[in-house]
């Protein structure tokens, strides 16, 4: 595994990388891969990946700053940043950890508490319903569950006191990513090969691969797909970057990323993204 993550423009094509280095390897992790870089976000200073137990910080050029000292989970998922913390989904402590610059929390999903984070191993074991996206939008934080093999579904707190307010049940198989406008919540069903939404709406993808890496402008869906392979070969393989019009579900324009392995996540740099509202890293 060479690239830790890639960079690409979507007008001219060009694909840039950032390296894998040496201590981005966790020689404790023996069951899967010893690199996972999973969620993306940023601060208004530095951009964040997480690897397993590793918050990994970059600087605006994308050149490597720090390891955040703080030991997450193996099997850390998606990234978003609010309110000073940057949280990741941890689908085996089934929870959310919040790393600020001072301190770092953890909220319980369904004892909806938030207390101190401890660090410690948990197991896949553990993992009841494989939470695995979160969406920070408005006063409401929404957080996707895979759920395995039964529907998947999609919980709603609020943002203030963490209290589940709602959830969305059925919401499709396998599903990935969130994203919100106009007060209509969307998300990728991956097993069914679809966009869908809260008020109804499918989009049909037209790649066949496993999706996953979600992003959404005022006129475009943005996903992720990849070759779909055992846990052991996902660094590598093929995978495809789709442009999708939203209004009529049409193909505008695929690039294609052999060698790169399985996309875990995607976000857009450079531009306002629905389904992750920060300030774009780069302006």
């Amino acid at each position: 595994m060479r690239s830790l993550a890639v960079v690409v423009d979507l007008r001219t094509r060009e694909v840039g990388h950032i390296d894998a280095r040496s201590g981005f390897f966790d020689p404790t992790i023996t069951e899967r891969a010893q690199c996972r870089p999973f969620g993306i976000t940023w601060s208004p200073s530095e951009l964040f990946i997480v690897n397993n137990r590793q918050l990994l910080a970059f600087e605006q050029d994308l050149s490597f700053g720090r390891a955040v000292p703080v030991r997450l989970q193996v099997n850390t998922h998606q990234l978003a940043y609010d309110a000073g913390r940057v949280w990741t989904v941890s689908p085996w402590t089934n929870s959310l950890i919040g790393v600020g610059d001072d301190d770092t929390v953890e909220f319980d999903l369904a004892a909806q508490a938030v207390r101190p984070y401890v660090e410690r191993d948990a197991s896949p074991a553990d993992d009841r319903w494989h939470y695995n996206s979160l969406l920070w939008h408005g006063d409401r934080l929404y957080v996707a569950a895979h759920a395995f093999g039964p529907a998947s579904f999609i919980k709603v707190y609020d943002r203030a006191t963490f209290r589940l307010v709602d959830v969305h049940p059925n919401a499709g198989h396998s599903i990935h990513g969130l994203a919100c406008r106009g007060g209509e919540l969307f998300w990728i069903s991956t097993r069914t090969r679809e966009i869908r939404s809260d008020r109804g709406r499918r989009v049909p993808l037209p790649r066949a691969g496993f999706a996953r890496g979600f992003a959404m402008t005022e006129d475009h869906f943005i996903v992720g797909v990849s070759v779909p392979s055992s846990r052991d070969k996902r660094h590598r393989g093929d995978s495809w970057i789709q442009v999708i019009d939203r209004c009529d579900g049409r193909l505008v324009e695929e690039i294609s990323l052999p060698g790169t392995g399985n996309v875990n996540d995607l976000r857009l740099l450079d531009g306002h993204d629905h389904a992750h509202p920060v300030p774009p890293f780069w302006t």
